[in-house]
C-alpha cells in the first residue's frame, strides 16, 4: 500500500519525512512517499508528482496552522481527494485542532500529531490495506513498540506563531503554454513580465503572501508584486510589477480547477491573469487554458 506524505513549510517537512521512515517500521505493507526525499534531481518535478498522487492509497497530509490553507497543500490534497475515498485521506494535525480546519479539509476525518490521534492513524492505514493485514491485537503490540522512535520527532522546539504571512517559493506554469511566469528588468515600478522556458534563473520564482481570503504574489528577483495597471477594469488590460501597496488590484484568488491546475483571479475586477498574444493580461472568464496554471513548488535554496 502506497501511502503519500504531502507537507509544506519547515515544521511540516520535518514530520512528513519522520512519518515516512517510521511507518514502513509499524505497518510492513506500507510504502511511503515524500517530495522533498523522493524525487531524484533530473526528473520533471510535476510529471513525477501527478504519477505519485494517481498510485497513492492513502494520504496523509501535515498540517500546521500556518500551512492549513496554502495553496499547495491545498492542490495535494484535492488531488488526492480525487484518486481516494473518504475514508483514506487524513489531515494530521501537528499544531492545532480539528475545529481550526477549513474548508474543504475539515470534511475529512483528522488525527492529532500525538499517541492517541498517530495510534488512530495506524489503525486506519492497517484497515485500508489489502495485504499483511494485521489483526487489532498485533497493531496495538507493534504501535507500542515502534511509538517511542517517533514521539520525540514530533515533539519540535519549533513553536507556531499563527497565522503567517512567510511564503514559500513557487514557480507559475502556464498550462497552454507549458511555459513558465518571468518578471523582467529591475526593482522598478511598472516593469513587464513574460513567460519563457523554465530554466531555474531567480526571475521564475514567486512568493505567496496571504491577506484574509486573497494573496499577494511577489517576484522573488525584484520583490514587485503582480499588478493590474491603473487598477482598470477592462479585459485585457496590462499585468505588471509594483511595489506593494495594498490595492484590490495587487490582490488575487486561487480558484483551483478539476485538473488540479488553478485561475488566478484580481480581486478587484474579478477577471484573470492570461497568458495572450500581446503579452499577460487579464481577462474574462473563459474556458481556455492560457487563463489556467500549475503552481509547482520551488524546493532547495
Amino acid at each position: 500500500m502506497k501511502v503519500f506524505l504531502s507537507w509544506s513549510g519547515t515544521r511540516s517537512k520535518e514530520v512528513a519525512e519522520a512519518l515516512k521512515e517510521w511507518l514502513p517500521d509499524v505497518l510492513q505493507a506500507v510504502t511511503t512517499f515524500v517530495s522533498s526525499a523522493d524525487i531524484e534531481k533530473g526528473r520533471e518535478f510535476f510529471r513525477v508528482l501527478r504519477e505519485e498522487l494517481s498510485d497513492s492509497n492513502f494520504g496523509i497530509l501535515c498540517l500546521t496552522k500556518d500551512n492549513c490553507r496554502k495553496p499547495w497543500v491545498l492542490f495535494e490534497g484535492g488531488a488526492l481527494a480525487k484518486v481516494l475515498e473518504h475514508s483514506s485521506l487524513c489531515p494530521y494535525l501537528i499544531d492545532m485542532e480539528p475545529a481550526e480546519l477549513p474548508d474543504p479539509l475539515r470534511l475529512f476525518e483528522a488525527a492529532n500529531a500525538n499517541e492517541q490521534g498517530t495510534r488512530e492513524l495506524v489503525r486506519a492505514l492497517n484497515n485500508t490495506s489489502d495485504s499483511l493485514k494485521l489483526s487489532e491485537h498485533q497493531v496495538r503490540r507493534t504501535f507500542d513498540r515502534w511509538w517511542p522512535d517517533l514521539k520525540p520527532k514530533l515533539e519540535s522546539k519549533t513553536k507556531s506563531v499563527g497565522p503567517s504571512v512567510e511564503a514559500e517559493s513557487f514557480l507559475f506554469i502556464n498550462v497552454k503554454t507549458g511555459l513558465v511566469l518571468r518578471a523582467v528588468g529591475r526593482p522598478k515600478n511598472g516593469e513587464p513580465l513574460e513567460t519563457a522556458t523554465c530554466s531555474g534563473d531567480e526571475r521564475e520564482t514567486w512568493t505567496l503572501h496571504q491577506i484574509k481570503k486573497c494573496y499577494v504574489i511577489v517576484s522573488a528577483h525584484t520583490q514587485q508584486c503582480l499588478d493590474v495597471e491603473g487598477t482598470s477594469l477592462k479585459e485585457r488590460a496590462k499585468i505588471h510589477q509594483w511595489e506593494f501597496q495594498n490595492g484590490d488590484n495587487q490582490k488575487w484568488s486561487l480558484v483551483v480547477q478539476k485538473d488540479g491546475s488553478y485561475k488566478i483571479r484580481a480581486k478587484h475586477s474579478g477577471q484573470y491573469l492570461a497568458v495572450t498574444e500581446e503579452g499577460i493580461k487579464q481577462m474574462g472568464d473563459a474556458e481556455s487554458r492560457s487563463q489556467r496554471w500549475w503552481i509547482t513548488p520551488v524546493f532547495g535554496p
